[in-house]
């Protein structure tokens, strides 16, 4: 017996998307992260930056995630414009940047997330991944093994949630 998806519009795929990003960007949720991470939160500016390389990491996990799953590739890049308009709207600063500018950047790092996904590591595949949220939080590269295995393990944890509750969806 075949799996029975949920129908779901591209609006409302993007909207589940942004759902689940805000999720893993709530207040509690960056101070929990920033407690694993040893990431000391002494001024606002320090919880901005964290949040902000969070909010990075995780909307290029989802894309990633949905490159990987979602094989209709008109499909799944209209659902991730909204998806990203759904962001800038809803937590960028946009007397800081114009979408288009936000995106220019938001895509640098993007990139870069991608080439480190491709450097193989004989610890750990992901460790080239970690080691870049590493280097964009601290400004350098912390040599700290649970400071890299943590970030791992979120990135882990949150991508195979997120396929789970991808998998249930049928995007119509």
């Amino acid at each position: 017996m075949e799996d029975i998806k949920i129908p779901i519009t591209k609006k409302q795929f993007a909207e589940f998307l942004y759902h689940w990003l805000s999720r893993a960007l709530t207040k509690k949720e960056i101070k929990r992260n920033a407690v694993a991470l040893d990431f000391k939160l002494i001024k606002d500016d320090d919880f901005r930056k964290i949040f902000e390389e969070y909010l990075v990491f995780d909307m290029w996990s989802i894309v990633y995630t949905c490159e990987r799953l979602l094989e209709n590739e008109e499909i799944r890049n209209e659902c991730l414009d909204i998806f990203h308009n759904m962001v800038y709207n809803g937590h960028i600063n946009s007397n800081e940047f114009t979408f288009k500018n936000w995106m220019i950047s938001i895509s640098s790092r993007y990139i870069e997330y991608n080439k480190a996904m491709k450097i193989k590591h004989p610890s750990n595949p992901l460790w080239a991944v970690a080691k870049e949220f590493n280097r964009n939080l601290f400004g350098r590269v912390r040599k700290n093994a649970f400071v890299q295995m943590d970030i791992i393990g979120y990135f882990k944890l949150f991508v195979s949630h997120l396929e789970k509750a991808i998998l249930e969806y049928d995007i119509v």
